[in-house]
């Protein structure tokens, strides 16, 4: 039974999407701390070890990376 050009290209199509899914709880709950330790260090004064200013916008990266790995990656 042949398939018919419908049918491949729908089957092409749904390959070449990328498959985002929700993140795990975990994932997303280490980037929140992450993000919100970043937050309290630049807006409240708090001391974290291995955050300071010259530190801050690589935290905010490290956190939106964890995140978008979580949304891409099916492991994590």
């Amino acid at each position: 039974m042949a398939k018919s050009n419908a049918e491949i290209n729908q089957i092409t199509e749904a390959r070449m999407h990328m498959g985002l899914k929700a993140p795990s709880l975990i994932t997303f709950l280490l980037s929140f701390i992450v993000m919100m330790a970043v937050m309290f260090a630049k807006f409240f004064g708090a001391k974290i070890p291995l955050l300071n200013e010259n530190t801050e916008f690589a935290g905010l990266l490290l956190a939106y990376a964890v995140l978008a790995l979580g949304c891409l990656l099916r492991s994590l």
